[in-house]
């Protein structure tokens, strides 16, 4: 029983590896890694097998710290890497840190159908969206947390081009 669960964590790790493609090589490895600890220690295997069962807490890792310039100023950018949507289309994420208070007062476009990791109240995201080879960048924004306690993330348009 404990070899098949390590077993199956393992899969669980390696299909993650491959679904979920980071904004440089760090998240292969990364997921190559935490396949080789969850099959290797039965306390990771628990843990693991709870942190498995919820994909969008597993897919909400940081893979690396990139530098985004948006609006003509730079700010640091966690990039959670690239999600496959329910549609087929890919999504590479970003939270940009530091950007809420300066961003907030643009005007809204509309609502996100859908945003691969629970989103974080006063927080700005930038996404490429890829859908038929074409890829196209946005701007969004998760403001207040609504009655049901989650930030409903909405599109922007920013003051400039870019």
């Amino acid at each position: 029983m404990k070899l098949n669960r390590a077993m199956g964590l393992a899969l669980a790790a390696a299909v993650l590896a491959f679904a979920v493609t980071g904004c440089s090589s760090t998240a292969s490895s990364t997921a190559s890694s935490a396949a080789s600890s969850a099959a290797s220690s039965e306390a990771a295997s628990s843990v693991a097998a709870s942190e498995a069962a919820s994909s969008e807490a597993a897919a909400a890792s940081v893979v690396s710290t990139e530098s985004l310039e948006v609006n003509g100023k730079t700010y640091d950018a966690d990039c959670y890497g690239e999600f496959t949507l329910s549609n087929g289309d890919t999504m590479k994420l970003w939270k940009l840190n530091g950007a809420y208070d300066d961003l907030s007062a643009l005007p809204m476009k509309g609502m996100v159908e859908e945003f691969p990791i629970e989103a974080e109240e006063n927080t700005v995201y930038v996404a490429d969206v890829t859908a038929n080879g074409e890829t196209t960048r946005q701007y969004l924004r998760a403001d207040k947390a609504g009655r049901n306690g989650t930030a409903s993330v909405k599109t922007f348009e920013l003051e400039s081009a870019e």
